[in-house]
């Protein structure tokens, strides 16, 4: 679990690096490279935050909040502004993808804690004897 944890992890902070770099919106229009820089900034601290997964979650929430409001902003210029754009560039969807990704990552995470607390009862459970022993 821990490698697809981060392989996602690690998917997301790439197509971030790739909105910075190649997206044409998001170079000409300040406040979009700035939103790009803060969720690809708190998606590279998600990186190395390894042993600390509720801290990882709420990263992953703060990230995905950011790209939903993110990709609002983007249609809503694109689509009810006076902005007149006569194709979608591809990488106007980006941001939905990381959003799809964080919420992969937050899943895979939840289910990582439950089992470490599950692993929990059970061992204080079989210390204290309530577990009959097997052999």
């Amino acid at each position: 679990m821990k490698k697809i944890n981060y392989l996602t992890l690690i998917l997301a902070t790439a197509v971030l690096l790739a909105i910075m770099l190649f997206g044409e919106i998001y170079r000409a229009y300040p406040p979009f490279l700035v939103l790009t820089i803060v969720a690809f900034g708190i998606s590279l601290v998600n990186l190395f935050l390894i042993h600390h997964k509720k801290i990882q979650i709420r990263l992953c929430v703060y990230s995905s909040i950011i790209l939903l409001a993110y990709q609002v902003w983007i249609v809503w210029l694109l689509w009810f502004s006076d902005i007149k754009v006569v194709r979608f560039p591809v990488s106007t969807i980006f941001p939905i993808i990381c959003v799809i990704l964080n919420i992969i990552v937050i899943g895979i995470l939840r289910k990582a804690i439950a089992a470490e607390e599950f692993m929990k009862i059970l061992r204080k459970d079989k210390k204290n004897g309530k577990l009959p022993k097997k052999g």
